[in-house]
């Protein structure tokens, strides 16, 4: 049985901070998603105001109707923009957690590294001991056998 990493503590607590990292990131990309629909939307709305301001000044002017419509648009033109700026916004935290996260998963392989070489040592190190063992044995047998002969 290998002797206890040392610095297992901080193996464990950097295992933790990357899991933490990575649902942090999922939770990001999951309203990165959520944000580009509902732009989706709002782009598929000001189609259809725009179609409705087409078909209002074909025939009978409603000079009331057009001014709402109008209205309309400029209101959904600046929720495009707020959306289109809050989907920027949100892509640059991603982009920053995904870095967090890279780095995270690094310092945790590294630490994984460490500890691997150090049961590698030790098991190296087992080996050797029962090989020293091992040719104990053989000599005593060899001493027996010369000693027992002569």
């Amino acid at each position: 049985m290998p002797p206890k990493f040392s610095l297992q503590p901080v193996l464990d607590y950097r295992h933790m901070r990357v899991e933490v990292l990575e649902v942090e990131h999922g939770r990001m990309l999951q309203a990165q998603q959520h944000a580009t629909a509902f732009l989706d939307a709002l782009q598929n709305s000001r189609s259809r105001v725009l179609q409705q301001m087409g078909e209002s000044q074909s025939g009978e002017v409603d000079m009331f109707m057009i001014s709402r419509l109008h209205q309309n648009l400029d209101m959904v033109n600046e929720r495009i923009a707020q959306q289109e700026l809050h989907l920027q916004e949100l892509a640059e935290q991603i982009s920053e957690k995904r870095q967090a996260l890279v780095q995270a998963k690094q310092d945790d392989e590294a630490l994984e590294k460490l500890k691997n070489q150090e049961v590698e040592r030790y098991q190296v190190e087992q080996a050797r001991i029962e090989n020293r063992m091992l040719d104990d044995v053989y000599i005593s047998r060899a001493y027996r056998r010369s000693g027992s002969v002569a």
